[in-house]
């Protein structure tokens, strides 16, 4: 006896991903359309409906707006937020669809989130220990190199 089957409907798209700061502290993310319609993601002028097809800035953006107060400072903007998956930083211009993201649907994803801290100002000891720096002793020309910068205390 064949029964009737129900009409197989799509699925709405989420991704869901566990962010995991240095503290220790977990933080669970579904994102789907209600989501993305609620943070007002879009791509040019349409609303995405698709999490992976925002790109990585859009997930940092995103998580910059859900500061949660038992997490650290907030920084100042999204910019200073790295996420990290698979031991690989996610580049801000990849959209999370992207082979080099490894995001996956059907589970949620652990991705460590650090903050970079804001650029420190020259103070004296920094001045002092990069003078040495950026000298080619050849021709005498005082150019910046791309040589490690690092001063040992």
């Amino acid at each position: 006896m064949k029964t009737a089957s129900s009409p197989i409907e799509p699925t709405v798209a989420s991704l869901s991903i566990t962010l995991l700061l240095i503290s220790g502290v977990r933080h669970q993310f579904v994102m789907d359309e209600a989501y993305l319609t609620r943070h007002s993601v879009k791509t040019g002028k349409e609303a995405l409906k698709d999490p992976f097809e925002m790109s990585v800035w859009q997930l940092k953006e995103c998580i910059w707006k859900d500061w949660k107060e038992e997490w650290d400072q907030r920084p100042a903007s999204a910019m200073f937020i790295r996420l990290i998956h698979f031991g690989r930083m996610l580049e801000d211009k990849h959209p999370l669809k992207a082979i080099d993201c490894r995001l996956n649907q059907d589970t949620p994803n652990v991705v460590h989130m650090t903050v970079r801290p804001p650029e420190v100002g020259d103070d004296e000891m920094t001045q002092r220990s990069a003078k040495g720096f950026g000298h080619n002793r050849e021709n005498g020309n005082s150019s910046s190199s791309p040589s490690c910068r690092c001063v040992i205390l």
